[in-house]
């Protein structure tokens, strides 16, 4: 492709501390994790779905399930975009499918030697959205054991948390439970 680039940068944006936003498909409640290494393969994935020019028979990476930090919810690792995110990705594809249907298009005014006559004139497509601008950070840090990771929750959170990584339930919003004691006399 002549006027389109040859490599297009998609990333989701990260606050201050390198979180990235999600929110849960269920309870639509904000949280944030750290980035991690499937998020490539989930923009690949939610962009391919909305690409028209691609092959259905490619297959992709599977990307492992993640679960909602507040109602437990488990999905799959493409389903915990924001709508912002997801709005973003769908320009992307739609500006991308554009600049692929130009250059076919433009590809019979590129060569009138063998079609003299064509039937319809080609427009460029608008320039390629830019990335989405920094997130804030509006969450509260929250240190979870079972999987040595971090998540930001909302600040008024009091019930137990699930970690997104593995499901597993932590007690209250300081992610431990408190231990009761019982004395026994021998």
């Amino acid at each position: 492709m002549k006027d389109a680039p040859s490599v297009v940068h998609v990333e989701l944006p990260r606050d201050a501390g390198g979180f990235v936003r999600r929110e849960c498909p269920r309870c639509q409640r904000d949280f944030k994790t750290r980035p991690c290494r499937h998020d490539a393969n989930i923009l690949q994935r939610r962009l391919a779905s909305l690409f028209p020019f691609e092959n259905a028979h490619e297959s992709f990476e599977d990307v492992p399930d993640g679960w909602c930090p507040y109602c437990g919810h488990r999905a799959a690792g493409d389903e915990w975009l924001t709508p912002a995110q997801q709005a973003h990705v769908e320009d992307v594809a739609r500006s991308w499918a554009n600049h692929v249907r130009y250059e076919q298009l433009a590809h019979v005014s590129r060569t009138l030697a063998v079609n003299p006559r064509p039937t319809f004139v080609s427009a460029p497509p608008v320039a390629m959205p830019g990335p989405m601008s920094p997130d804030s950070d509006d969450l509260r840090l929250l240190p979870l054991v079972c999987c040595g990771e971090d998540v930001k929750a909302l600040w008024d959170w009091e019930g137990p948390l699930f970690c997104p990584r593995c499901g597993t339930r932590h007690g209250g919003p300081e992610g431990a439970h408190v231990p009761e004691w019982v004395f026994i006399q021998e």
